[in-house]
């Protein structure tokens, strides 16, 4: 690939539309996920694709009630939600969007959580509960609470879904009467966090990884370089950590699919430990949106990341309060990684060494 067709990160910056709204529909990797695709691996996946397929059926079968009557007759209890709480790679984002696939109603709506706290942010509750008036279906991907002032903002957010009827359907990788452990302490806020689980019904998946599954026996290793070829997706668009970050930190979360938007394959050269928390937690949302659009990445990394991923996270803050989002990143990160190895002759196997998901 010529270095005449790459372009840096930092002109796709420039490019960026910051306005831009979210499309309300699963992305690109998850854009044709039904129930049928989904392998349990666990009894506890079993049943919970048991559950969202009677949900499913139940929406198809309760129409909205429209007009002021309507309006009247709804209990401030007749919405529900239901929260899948599981490890990463147990399926929880695939049954999500089958989910909003599968559900038979025009009013629904499917958002990351960094989408819809961003978009109520900018336009207020009372206009997002507008906004959202009539919905049916709320799919909300990756409910975390990392600060209260978040937590005050989905709060009133939730009560006007569930006051209007709509169905909240949510995964997570921390218990609903955890979210928030051990970043904000106060009892207030404890109360908040609490009040919102209160109104959720969990449904937990155990069971491994299936990323790791599909590479067993296989060593988790990222790639010092990969070689482009002819057939690499274009607009190819290079940034060294350095330049990532510094786009990273000009952009809002919910805008980071807004700039991939103008990417075909990523490359980035020089990824070693991120320093500090904050700028992790930007990196985490940042391989979200890669993942969820099933974009080409390219990576170099440090002989460190190399041969041990987790190293990519600081020991300061590795194993703290946002552990399970840098494992779940490093999975997503190995993946995308795996998905952009050429392939082998069979007879080439043994000799080369291949990358495997977490």
């Amino acid at each position: 690939m010529s270095a005449a067709t790459e372009v840096s990160l930092l002109s796709v910056l420039s490019r960026t539309d910051r306005s831009a709204q979210p499309d309300l529909s699963p992305p690109p990797r998850f854009l044709h996920t039904d129930f049928t695709g989904y392998r349990p691996a666990h009894p506890s996946q079993a049943l919970a694709l048991q559950q969202l397929q009677s949900l499913t059926a139940g929406l198809r079968e309760q129409p909205a009630r429209r007009g002021l009557l309507g309006l009247l007759q709804r209990r401030p209890d007749e919405g529900r939600g239901l929260y899948l709480d599981g490890g990463f790679g147990v399926g929880k984002t695939h049954l999500l969007a089958a989910t909003f696939h599968a559900a038979e109603v025009e009013a629904k709506a499917y958002l990351s959580f960094q989408e819809l706290v961003h978009q109520v942010g900018v336009s207020g509750i009372s206009q997002a509960a507008a906004d959202f008036a009539g919905l049916r279906l709320l799919c909300l991907d990756e409910f975390e609470l990392d600060d209260p002032g978040n937590t005050l903002i989905v709060k009133k957010v939730l009560e006007a879904l569930f006051a209007q009827g709509t169905t909240v359907v949510t995964t997570s990788n921390t218990p609903a009467s955890a979210q928030g452990e051990g970043r904000f302490n106060a009892a207030d806020f404890r109360r908040e966090i609490q009040g919102i689980a209160d109104r959720f019904d969990t449904i937990r998946l155990d069971g491994p990884d299936w990323r790791a599954r599909q590479h067993a026996g296989q060593s988790p290793r990222l790639h010092a370089q990969l070689p482009l070829t002819r057939a690499t997706p274009a607009p190819v668009v290079t940034a060294s950590q350095a330049e990532l970050f510094e786009v990273l930190r000009e952009l809002h979360p919910a805008h980071y699919g807004s700039l991939l938007s103008n990417v075909g394959t990523l490359v980035v050269t020089g990824l070693d430990t991120i320093g500090n928390q904050n700028d992790a937690l930007r990196f985490v949302h940042f391989v979200d949106r890669l993942y969820d659009r099933s974009l080409t990445l390219h990576l170099s990394v440090s002989e460190a990341v190399a041969e041990q991923p987790r190293a990519l996270f600081h020991p300061s803050y590795r194993d703290g309060a946002y552990q399970k989002k840098h494992d779940r990143c490093i999975s997503r990160l190995l993946e995308l990684a795996s998905e952009a190895v050429p392939p082998l002759p069979p007879h080439q196997h043994q000799a080369e060494e291949l990358v495997s998901a977490d």
